[in-house]
């Protein structure tokens, strides 16, 4: 049985962290895709996120979404390398929640059950870590999952 609901390499974890920071400075929004694996172990499903992808982004400081041009680009850095287990963005100054435009979002093109939203804040920190939070869409509504930050060896 898995410890955590979900994994990220930390590599994928510094890309988005990079992201965000970069963009919070402008006082805006950023968005990415994680790619990965769904895993089955003693009946239970976990998810394993290995890489983090993004393309251009439209955003404000409480909006973000993927330009038009952003999907051509995708499409070339998402071949080969797994599935598309969730999607990432941040709240620069909110904290970390599913807004109902978020919750939308996960509905509509995230809605299989291994599917999760990362959100992270990049401007509160959780100890010496930028504050983050992994959720899934539950009865309506959403729940935090619990997931760990995967350090390579060596």
């Amino acid at each position: 049985m898995a410890q955590y609901d979900v994994y990220i390499d930390e590599a994928a974890v510094r890309k988005a962290e990079k992201q965000f920071r970069d963009a919070a400075r402008n006082g805006k929004e950023a968005m990415g895709l994680l790619l990965g694996n769904v895993f089955h172990s003693d009946g239970s499903e976990f998810v394993h996120a290995t890489d983090y992808v993004t393309a251009p982004n439209d955003s404000t400081a409480v909006s973000v979404r993927f330009t038009r041009q952003a999907f051509s680009e995708l499409s070339g850095k998402i071949r080969g390398k797994g599935l598309i287990v969730a999607w990432a963005h941040s709240h620069p100054g909110y904290g970390c929640f599913l807004s109902s435009t978020d919750m939308a979002t996960q509905h509509r093109y995230f809605s299989e059950k291994f599917h999760f939203a990362l959100v992270m804040d990049p401007t509160r920190r959780e100890g010496s870590a930028m504050l983050k939070r992994a959720f899934r869409l539950k009865d309506g509504g959403y729940e935090e999952v619990s997931f760990a930050v995967v350090r390579k060896r060596g």
